[in-house]
């Protein structure tokens, strides 16, 4: 059985959750554009997205293949009553029979797969479930600026209690995140380490890849203010893939 690469990090993930209006507002505009009501969140998480897209009015479904995340899933959606189920996004049609209005894999998820055969599996398994004029939504941090001169590490939360650091190493074009979690709280001093495996791809890259799983309309934004990619410039890439 395939260890879960994020078991005893789940319960601490969302401690890096900050509110993002610009990031909400992308996303509103883009379902409205393209007349989004069924969601699918393919790498749910913890599930903190599919509240936000539920306070969007949508009718959201949410799948994970990390058991400890969908444990952390399930409870913070447990209120909102939105359906949370084990599946492995390269599988989808084999597990829903719905077709839905958008598809989304956020946070560097859609770069889990680290050999070409099962991102363009994913891709084509993401497709599978959109109906005709549906949008696939994906982002990841790494981008052809940024990874001209990678980093090695990056500091992402720092406060009274709990300190939170990076560092990146790279095998080609395969990077290992080791994610060092410190808390220290009055009473409390504990230190924890986890590591996740992501295949970084670029624009250039990511064009190709979904051309050959299907899609032949694609954006690609820079940031979630809906500015358009650049090469030079980016701090992120967006990619609103539309079957």
């Amino acid at each position: 059985m395939t260890q879960d690469p994020y078991e005893g990090f789940a319960e601490r993930y969302d401690w890096m959750k900050q509110e993002n209006p610009a990031r909400q507002e992308f996303f509103r505009s883009l379902f409205g554009k393209h007349g989004v009501q069924t969601l699918l969140d393919c790498a749910c998480g913890t599930g903190r997205d599919l509240l936000m897209f539920r306070s969007m009015g949508l009718e959201v479904f949410g799948s994970d293949l990390s058991d400890s995340m969908l444990a952390v899933a399930r409870r913070n959606t447990e209120e909102a009553g939105v359906l949370i189920r084990k599946v492995d996004y390269c599988a989808l049609p084999e597990n829903y029979d719905t077709e839905f209005d958008a598809v989304v894999c956020l946070s560097n998820s859609i770069n889990e797969p680290l050999e070409d055969a099962e991102t363009l599996r994913a891709l084509r398994s993401m497709r599978a479930v959109l109906r005709a004029g549906g949008i696939l939504v994906f982002d990841q941090g790494q981008t052809d600026a940024t990874m001209r001169n990678p980093p090695d590490f990056a500091p992402i939360l720092n406060n009274r209690d709990f300190t939170r650091f990076f560092t990146m190493a790279y095998a080609g074009d395969v990077q290992t995140v080791n994610i060092f979690d410190f808390t220290h709280t009055q009473d409390t001093c504990d230190f924890k380490h986890s590591s996740v495996r992501i295949r970084v791809r670029l624009l250039d890259s990511w064009r190709q890849v979904l051309r050959d799983a299907g899609f032949m309309e694609v954006e690609f934004f820079g940031d979630w203010d809906s500015t358009l990619y650049d090469k030079n410039s980016s701090r992120r890439l967006i990619a609103v893939a539309e079957k």
